[in-house]
């Protein structure tokens, strides 16, 4: 063991912000940086051991636009913690119907008027 004290310090500081981290559970929304957009993916940093691979497809709005610049910071729910390839699975449509549930319930539990599109029928009812 060294006794540079430089890298007992390092080393402190590392175990404190360790200590600070959340543990981080499927289903959790966080927030990441998009880091790079490819042809088929959006790769987007958490803050994870590694960047996450999230399908083009969840950052195109109706009109099939992009929604999300390299830069931006997005929402995203873990989908799975490390895989067996050591990645993590990150969604933004599911992060979207969280974010939407909560502001369901919120308005539920004021009393608010709610408003949307109707996207479907289904058996005893419509899709909204």
């Amino acid at each position: 063991m060294s006794d540079n004290p430089t890298m007992q310090e390092s080393f402190a500081d590392l175990f404190e912000e360790s200590l600070g981290r959340q543990e981080m559970r499927p289903g959790e929304v966080i927030t990441a940086e998009v880091v790079r957009i490819d042809q088929n993916f959006v790769v987007v940093n958490a803050g994870l051991k590694s960047e996450s691979y999230i399908d083009l497809e969840e950052f195109l709005n109706d009109q099939g636009e992009l929604e999300v610049s390299v830069g931006d910071f997005v929402q995203v729910a873990i989908e799975q913690l490390e895989n067996g390839f050591g990645e993590t699975r990150l969604s933004r449509d599911r992060a979207k119907r969280v974010a939407a549930w909560n502001a369901l319930e919120l308005a539920l539990n004021d009393g608010s008027l709610v408003s949307g599109t109707i996207t479907g029928k289904v058996k005893g009812g419509l899709t909204v």
